[in-house]
């Protein structure tokens, strides 16, 4: 029973963690289209604040069940992770909102275990099978029905939407695959925290916390969701997210994990008047049925 109880935590850590992440695009998204906060001084203060936040998370509650050894080769593969992985899947994530919709940019990002699928045949991981080739068409199918509405004359979503949105499934498959090694190496909490933290710092240098619009007319309730977006959005997802990885095999988390465009998709719908046709529908649950299908049924 106690297993059992285990067992159903993780899966409400990981729903929640999951539907936080996709309103928190959806809340980000809403703060590009009614302030002056630009995508660039979003991300720093997304990646400092959080990346301090779940670094503090490790220091109080896990340093003493995981102490682990920062050599220079570790903090090395840590760095460009950083920088290639966590930041650039934020910018990325966060331009794609900013160029389209919270919606489009998170299904986009499921792009990603395609080019995971890709990677892992090219270097000789895994064998090529007709399966992967229906994947990889499905996926193109999908995309091109999202970006397009069913009309190839014309883009239902900007050109910049859509290759942003591309670039972060990249990132988010590169994310993936390197953080595996480095999970050996550090506790969730320090990879995600220090690599955050890492890319905040980072990107003060391209626009600093300081210059920041405080002429703008700030309503409680718009700093309460600039706020919140991190807080909840990010830190508090990722830290559900992680702790229901002990409690979940990785398969459980794929599929839960589909929740996260779900609610970004619906919260866009219902919150911010976001409308779809049913081609652009119909290439969101091609998209998200494929990941689906990855993160469950494939043998890699």
């Amino acid at each position: 029973m106690h297993d059992n109880s285990r067992h159903i935590q993780g899966l409400i850590f990981v729903i929640i963690g999951a539907a936080l992440w996709g309103i928190g695009g959806t809340a980000a998204d809403y703060i590009f289209r009614h302030t002056p906060v630009a995508v660039d001084w979003y991300v720093t203060f997304r990646l400092t604040a959080s990346g301090i936040i779940l670094l503090f998370a490790y220091a109080l509650f896990s340093r003493k069940q995981q102490p682990v050894r920062m050599d220079r080769k570790t903090f090395g593969m840590l760095f460009v992770y950083s920088l290639l992985g966590m930041t650039m899947v934020q910018y990325s994530f966060m331009a794609a909102i900013g160029h389209g919709n919270a919606a489009i940019a998170t299904v986009l990002q499921y792009t990603g275990p395609i080019y995971i699928i890709l990677w892992l045949i090219i270097r000789k991981y895994s064998k090529w099978s007709r399966a992967d080739g229906l994947i990889i068409i499905g996926m193109i199918t999908g995309v091109v029905l999202l970006a397009t509405g069913g009309d190839l004359s014309r883009m239902a979503v900007s050109p910049a939407a859509l290759i942003w949105g591309l670039i972060s499934g990249i990132a988010l498959a590169y994310y993936t695959l390197h953080a595996q090694k480095l999970l050996y190496r550090l506790h969730p909490l320090q990879l995600v925290g220090g690599s955050m933290l890492i890319g905040g710092i980072t990107m003060n240098f391209i626009h600093p916390l300081w210059d920041f619009d405080l002429d703008f007319d700030w309503t409680f309730s718009l700093a309460a969701i600039l706020i919140l977006s991190v807080l909840l959005g990010t830190t508090l997802a990722f830290l559900l997210y992680i702790s229901s990885l002990k409690h979940l095999s990785s398969r459980e988390a794929g599929i839960l994990g589909i929740i996260e465009p779900a609610s970004a998709v619906l919260s866009s719908v219902i919150w911010l008047d976001v409308s779809m046709g049913i081609y652009q529908v119909t290439g969101i649950i091609i998209i998200l049925g494929i990941a689906i299908y990855i993160s469950t049924g494939r043998k890699g």
